[in-house]
């Protein structure tokens, strides 16, 4: 009996694409924040140290790198916004573009500012500081979570 209701309810979301709407607009969202915070990690000959995470070497593949840790995040904040009461803001670009600004600083602290650096340290390169509050990462990932929101909403209300 619950096995059935249970694939009517999901039958019924997928008729209704809500789960496609949730993945795609959280994976186009994930990408376009990566890249507007990647060019500035860029800019700054960060790249390579993303590589290093997993042992590898260089501009390229740290773009790599980069950018599958965007779209986790960005579909970790998917999940976030229609699978808890703040569903009701997901096709409502300011609201979401200011949760975006909240979830990249979130990043910034746990993410950047000490899981980084034990990560960085637990592969041999040379450690920064636990937390490491750079204020430039900061604004990196204040960037990513604003284009993350605002492009997660515009794409998820079409």
């Amino acid at each position: 009996m619950a096995q059935k209701r249970t694939r009517r309810i999901s039958e019924s979301v997928r008729q209704r694409g809500i789960i496609n709407k949730t993945w795609s607009s959280s994976i186009l969202g994930g990408l376009a924040g990566g890249i507007v915070f990647g060019i500035l990690m860029q800019s700054m000959g960060v790249m390579p140290t993303i590589a290093s995470l997993y042992g590898l070497d260089g501009a390229t593949m740290g773009w790599v790198a980069h950018l599958f840790h965007s779209i986790v995040f960005g579909l970790v904040f998917g999940g976030i916004m229609t699978m808890t009461s703040l569903r009701k803001y997901a096709d409502r670009i300011v609201p979401t573009t200011g949760l975006g600004a909240v979830y990249g600083v979130l990043l910034w602290f746990v993410a950047a500012a000490i899981i980084m650096p034990l990560w960085l340290g637990a592969v041999g390169m040379e450690m920064p500081p636990v937390p490491n509050l750079d204020p430039t990462s900061l604004v990196g990932h204040l960037l990513y979570g604003v284009v993350l929101g605002a492009v997660f909403a515009a794409a998820y209300r079409r």
